[in-house]
């Protein structure tokens, strides 16, 4: 059974009640719950008290300040009224005077025209004794008015080393001329005395300080009146500690050159230094640097520097660090590693595309030339007889430039007065001025006879149309044919006409179909074009018009069937990757008729000659490909452009592709290789492009190819140098 006690009343003196008795159990946790009840209502009474104690404080200070104001606007309106009560009284006497000279003058002036008048003598009045009334105004103003002046710290939150060296300005306010001010006490300074109603002093603390305000108190001074000591404070600011160090560094570059050290330098950045200190940059070995830059720091604390090898020889190749050394803190950063390489040996190599070329063409399109071993991104020219001062650039003008690896590619172009021979070209490293190899090149004179061969293609637009607009001659359907020259005769199947072509480029034919259009049925109108030009064989080109049935409203529009499309990829291909069986160039047909036969040619341009044909069947997407290269151990024979063609059903497409000698181009001069005849056995298959299997014969008749060899014999026309293919 719990025996139940009543608990003392507590009195609360934050708010003046009394709490009312509590019953309570006597247990042992009842009784620490009691104690920490009263220990919390002690810590708000106190805190409470001191509240309070602030609060009157507070008030105290602001009833002061009130009071100070207060008197020193009474004193204001004292010093006023007086002062308008003495210019009042200086102007009345001044005038009294004036109007008393005025009457004595009248008076005399009367008196000279009459006769003196006896008149009884009267009893002087008893004389004013105004020097006593001087005396009581004296007496007035020599009496003192109380100081009531109030202190302020107009210099702010100052540290404690900021005290006693710099310390801080007092203004004192209230005061009147004449007052002196001096420090009493907490701070020392000398003593000022007032010019007006207020003073500034400078004042400084003596001892070290330790706390975070500091009081003061001033003693003010007036004649005639009690001294009085003012007090005020100097809070101070926390000491701001030094910024932490944490200093690092990075490169540009972790590898460079030896001229690349000594020509631009490496360029180092930093951060987390002493802000606005003194940073030693340093670059080499720990115990053997190679250069060291001072710099300043930011006010951020980071650094840019660049450090340049500057001895008298090589900066020898290998590893180095850079790193910074902070003055300030006396602390490394840590090292950055670089390394230096050495300096690419040149010695520069050449090779041109073909060492024949016709004049016409050198002029034209000029030389193609690669070559190795230059001066990493420096600059190349060429030098020869006719052609010393030609750029070895192209097609911009300028010197042809070297890549970072020391490689260039360019043309080189003759000058119109150059004639037709043979001729050494060597390129020179404008770095080093070291010279390459001297390449033998033949000019020879332009074929003015030679005709080109007919390359040319035909699209049909637009790629529908009805049978009724077919036959409808203002409307039909336009046909572009592209490769024409001019003066070529261009003829239709449909209409029968014969055009001639009024110039270079591509030619529009306007076709319809001359007859019912009832008797035309939906699907292909096949047509050709037939292109003849003087001096050489005439071409057909087919192609096919999509008739399509007038729209019922019932399903839309007719959607036409895809077109068929060809793409040759890649576009430019080096001998040495052309004439490797997993790469050469691939031939490719999208959007034929499933299982039709797909036909792919392969002609050298400017020569008329099928160096490669195969037909394959489109699978059930209407797709079909072939894959031709090289298979001549000499890969510089395939050197030159190359025109495909791809007939599928009624659509011939045409492309291009280049193969380029390229910078590890080989092979002979053009001059060498088997003279066997094509279908003559032994290894001419092999030397053809392929598929994967023999791919037979070339045309016969007109011409003869003569596989791995150096020539190809055309009956009929002349060759034209510089465009043959010599190994297909």
């Amino acid at each position: 059974m719990k025996k139940i006690i009543l608990a003392p009343a507590v009195a609360l003196a934050f708010t003046g009640l009394v709490a009312s008795p509590v019953v309570a159990a006597e247990s042992t946790s009842a009784q620490s719950a009691s104690t920490q009840t009263a220990k919390q209502k002690k810590v708000d009474a106190e805190k409470a008290a001191a509240d309070k104690k602030k609060e009157e404080a507070k008030k105290a200070a602001a009833e002061k300040a009130e009071a100070e104001k207060k008197a020193a606007a009474e004193k204001a309106a004292a010093e006023k009224k007086a002062k308008e009560k003495a210019e009042a009284a200086k102007k009345a006497a001044a005038d009294k005077k004036k109007a008393d000279e005025k009457k004595a003058a009248e008076d005399k002036k009367d008196d000279a025209k009459k006769p003196p008048k006896k008149v009884d003598p009267k009893p002087a009045p008893a004389p004013k004794d105004e020097d006593k009334d001087a005396k009581d105004d004296d007496k007035s103003e020599d009496k003192a008015n109380p100081i009531n002046a109030s202190v302020q710290v107009t210099s702010g939150e100052v540290t404690a080393e900021e005290l006693a060296e710099e310390g801080v300005t007092v203004k004192v306010t209230g005061l009147e001329k004449g007052d002196k001010v001096s420090a009493k006490s907490g701070l020392t300074g000398p003593a000022v005395t007032a010019q007006g109603s207020t003073a500034t002093m400078k004042l400084h603390s003596a001892n070290e300080v330790k706390q975070k305000r500091v009081n003061f108190a001033l003693q003010l001074e007036r004649p005639g009146t009690q001294s009085v000591t003012e007090t005020s404070v100097v809070p101070l600011a926390d000491e701001s500690e030094a910024p932490e160090v944490d200093p690092t560094v990075s490169l540009s570059t972790d590898e460079i050159s030896q001229s690349g050290i000594e020509d631009d330098g490496i360029k180092v950045t930093g951060e987390g230094f002493t802000p606005n200190g003194t940073v030693n940059v340093v670059g080499g070995a720990e115990q053997s640097p190679f250069a060291t830059q001072e710099v300043t720091a930011n006010a951020d604390g980071e650094i840019t520097a660049t450090l340049k090898y500057e001895g008298e020889k090589k900066l020898p190749a290998g590893d180095y660090a850079v790193w910074g050394v902070d003055q300030g803190s006396n602390t490394n950063s840590p090292a950055q590693d670089f390394t230096v390489t050495e300096d690419p040996v040149i010695d520069p190599t050449v090779k041109v595309a073909s060492k024949t070329i016709s004049l016409e063409d050198f002029k034209k399109d000029g030389l193609k030339f690669s070559g190795t071993g230059f001066s990493p991104d420096g600059t190349v020219s060429v030098k020869a007889d006719a052609v010393s001062q030609q750029s070895a650039a192209a097609p911009q003008d300028g010197p042809a430039q070297a890549d970072e690896d020391g490689n260039v590619e360019g043309v080189v172009k003759a000058p119109e007065d150059f004639e037709a021979g043979t001729y050494s070209l060597t390129f020179i490293d404008d770095v080093t001025s070291a010279a390459s190899n001297s390449v033998e090149v033949t000019v020879t004179e332009d074929d003015e006879d030679a005709v080109d061969p007919i390359d040319a293609s035909l699209k049909v637009d637009p790629k529908e149309i009805t049978a009724e607009d077919l036959a409808n001659k203002d409307k039909g359907v336009t046909v572009t044919v592209s490769g024409v020259k001019k003066g070529d005769k261009i003829k239709d199947s449909l209409t029968g006409e014969t055009e001639t072509a009024d110039a270079d480029g591509d030619y529009k034919l306007h076709l319809w179909y001359e007859g019912n259009p009832d008797n035309l049925e939906v699907g292909k109108v096949p047509f050709t074009v037939t292109i003849d030009r003087e001096g050489t064989e005439s071409e057909t080109l087919k192609g096919n018009i999509n008739v399509v049935g007038e729209d019922d409203g019932d399903d839309g529009e007719t959607e036409a069937p895809a077109e068929a499309s060809f793409t040759v990829s890649p576009k430019k291909i080096e001998a040495a990757d052309f004439a490797n069986e997993k790469k050469g160039v691939t031939l490719a047909v999208e959007n034929c008729e499933p299982g039709a036969d797909v036909h792919f040619e392969v002609n050298p341009k400017g020569i008329n000659v099928t160096a490669y044909e195969n037909t394959v069947k489109a699978d059930d997407e209407g797709n079909a490909s072939v894959n031709v290269f090289g298979t001549s151990s000499d890969a510089s024979a395939y050197v030159g452009a190359y025109t495909a063609t791809a007939t599928c059903g009624d659509d011939t497409m045409k492309d291009s592709f280049t193969v380029t000698e390229g910078a590890n181009g080989g092979g002979d001069n053009g001059n060498g290789g088997d003279n066997g005849n094509a279908g003559n056995g032994g290894d001419d298959g092999s030397q053809l492009p392929r598929t994967g299997a023999d791919l037979g014969g070339l045309t016969t008749g007109a011409l003869l190819l003569l596989v791995g060899g150096a020539a190809i014999a055309l009956t009929g026309r002349k060759n034209k140098f510089g465009q043959t293919p010599t190994s297909f």
